[in-house]
């Protein structure tokens, strides 16, 4: 018996005796599948969540917080988000290393904390991934129109989303070792092209540079747009932090806004780096795999997110025209602004097409293909517009997979419909996946041209703004619990022993760290509503939040739930399985392990005789 089918049990007899009755029958392991295969490697968890996190908030969104930030200001946004990042990733890593369980958002808010309150994060975070999916497809249909001959061909949008979505729950279909493969393989060639556009960024500015420049130093820079001295204009900060064309704040308040913008913004560009530990039921050998994962994961994304945008910073004026505005008022959105309309423009060299569509842009506004178009690179800015293309597909492809472990999980623990428990022969929820896939074809509302249906959608995208945020919350307040609880249980191993899996640094305040600033970005996510004040940004901001309320408060309302005691909380099932799990195992690991160091050496002995 797995952990999760003993966990369900316990939460549903739980769930029936608070109530004061039965729930007439026990819940049963009626469906011939509806477990998960162990079968995903450490290299495979790396991989889902590196193609999860490099989407278009690296490539599109970055321009956005450039333009209202400027480049240093967008490199201390980024480190503070980064920051906050590693408090979630380490929190989460250590509870998913000592109870490997499927679904662990929602599981460990419901042991440790409030079973309302891990239903709240589990439905909450299964809904975000699920529209995540249709906008990564509209974001890849958007940058297909920056080839000139699209219009010509006559290509109904729709098609391009039908082709998209069904590629991915194509792959989504495959047993999860075939998944991890191919996962694997996208994300390396994610990492590879990342890195070169990175060096090719430092090379165009590297070709700016006075002939006598390049004497000077082993490598120069060129630090142009960060010298306020060249044009008033330029600087490490933009002049002022623009609410609107004509309402700007300077000073040490408009810097401290404009970090505090990026902040909140890059939230979406960092999103995803949590995939890691949601492969904890498919994971291989869990307790071996997941905290190196989580510690390398984190660090190849933030060390090429900062590598990124200090590139960007040095090759694109943080006033340029061509970058989407941060604010934006609601009343100049028009028919016009939300409907498929496509458009010629020529920028530098370079003739593309641009379309205008409410809440996305298009390869036109990315600082990346700006600063190649003004150095007179047309076909490198080609290629790589194709490049953004395979990295919006693959992001919802990972967000796919995401999302329907999710609503396994919440099946499983059982705060949602047993059906979506049963799986294929092969171990793949089926019955969720196909759910979740539902969802995505939502991106028919904005790829109809049709106004209506378009503002329908992103109403329903907003709803995906804050939920992220508010999930990361949540585990940093689960760890806090769970932190406090182990303490309780000398029986069970504790963090200063040698056997404990995984030890994440300076805790709790770590995990405290996280929390904190998770709910800042939560309360102040739109700081522009509290300096110009329009009714729709604030419904927009914060109608997330209340989604969260809701689904809280109605769960526990219905299940008569209480905060979990400390000398109480569930720190054994999961837990005592993966002892048995581990202990089953250690044979054949052992064995592989010899293997693998049998091979190395046997490589070294070639490599001598050559």
């Amino acid at each position: 018996m797995t952990a999760e089918s003993d966990y369900s049990r316990s939460v549903w007899r739980k769930s029936g005796r608070v109530l004061g009755r039965p729930w007439g029958r026990d819940f049963d392991d009626s469906e011939p599948y509806s477990d998960l295969h162990r079968t995903l490697r450490r290299r495979h968890i790396q991989m889902i969540a590196v193609c999860g996190v490099l989407g278009n908030g690296l490539f599109i969104g970055i321009g956005k917080t450039l333009a209202s930030a400027g480049p240093l200001g967008l490199l201390i946004g980024f480190a503070l988000t980064g920051a906050i990042v590693y408090s979630v990733l380490v929190s989460f890593g250590e509870m998913v290393a000592l109870i490997p369980i499927a679904g662990g958002i929602s599981a460990f808010g419901s042991r440790f904390v409030d079973d309302a309150l891990g239903f709240a994060l589990g439905f909450c975070y299964w809904f975000s991934l699920a529209i995540a999916v249709p906008t990564q497809v509209i974001s890849a249909s958007i940058l297909l129109t920056y080839f000139q001959p699209f219009n010509p061909w006559n290509i109904d949008p729709a098609v391009l989303g039908v082709s998209f979505l069904f590629v991915i729950i194509l792959i989504n279909s495959f047993k999860v070792r075939v998944y991890g493969e191919i996962e694997y393989a996208f994300g390396y060639i994610k990492l590879v092209l990342v890195f070169g556009l990175i060096v090719f960024m430092f090379v165009v500015n590297r070709s700016r540079l006075p002939s006598e420049a390049g004497k000077t130093t082993i490598f120069p820079v060129n630090f142009t747009y960060w010298d306020s001295g060249v044009d008033p204009d330029y600087g490490p900060f933009r002049p002022a932090f623009y609410v609107t064309a004509t309402h700007k704040i300077s000073g040490a308040t408009g810097r401290l806004l404009m970090i505090w913008t990026v902040v909140t913004q890059s939230v979406y560009s960092f999103s995803g780096t949590e995939l890691v530990a949601l492969t904890a039921g498919e994971a291989k050998h869990p307790r071996r795999s997941l905290p190196s994962a989580t510690k390398q994961i984190f660090w190849r994304i933030f060390i090429l997110y900062m590598l990124s945008a200090f590139a960007v910073g040095l090759n694109m004026y943080a006033g340029n025209s061509s970058l989407p505005s941060f604010y934006t008022p609601w009343k100049t959105f028009s028919s016009r602004d939300v409907s498929w309309s496509y458009s010629t423009a020529s920028v530098g060299n370079c003739n593309v097409g641009t379309v205008t569509w409410l809440g996305f842009s298009g390869a036109t506004a990315s600082p990346w293909i700006i600063a190649l178009q003004e150095a007179g690179l047309c076909v490198g800015a080609a290629v790589v517009v194709c490049w953004f293309v395979f990295c919006a597909w693959s992001a919802g492809n990972s967000y796919l997979y995401a999302s329907s472990r999710t609503l396994y999980a919440l099946a499983v623990q059982g705060k949602f419909f047993r059906v979506f428990r049963r799986c294929t022969r092969d171990g793949v929820p089926y019955v969720a996946l196909i759910f979740t896939f539902t969802i995505g074809m939502s991106a028919f509302l904005a790829l109809f041209p049709n106004s209506n249906a378009i503002k329908i959608y992103y109403w329903i995208r907003r709803l995906t703004s804050v939920p992220g945020t508010l999930v990361w919350a949540g585990i940093c307040l689960s760890y806090i619990r769970f932190y406090h609880g182990l303490r309780l249980r000398t029986d069970i191993v504790q963090r200063d022993a040698p056997s404990y899996p995984y030890r994440s640094p300076f805790q709790p305040y770590t995990a405290y760290f996280g929390l904190v600033g998770c709910l800042l970005m939560v309360v102040f996510n739109d700081m522009t509503i509290f300096i110009q004040f329009e009714w729709q940004y604030l419904f927009s901001s914060y109608v997330s939040l209340v989604f969260f309320l809701l689904c809280f408060l109605s769960y526990k309302y219905w299940r008569q739930t209480k905060i979990v005691p400390l000398e109480h909380m569930d720190l054994d099932l999961g837990r005592r399985e993966m002892d048995q799990y581990e202990a089953e195992t250690a044979v054949e690991r052992e064995r592989n392990e010899k293997r693998v160091s049998r091979k190395s050496v046997w490589r070294f002995i070639k490599m001598l005789m050559v």
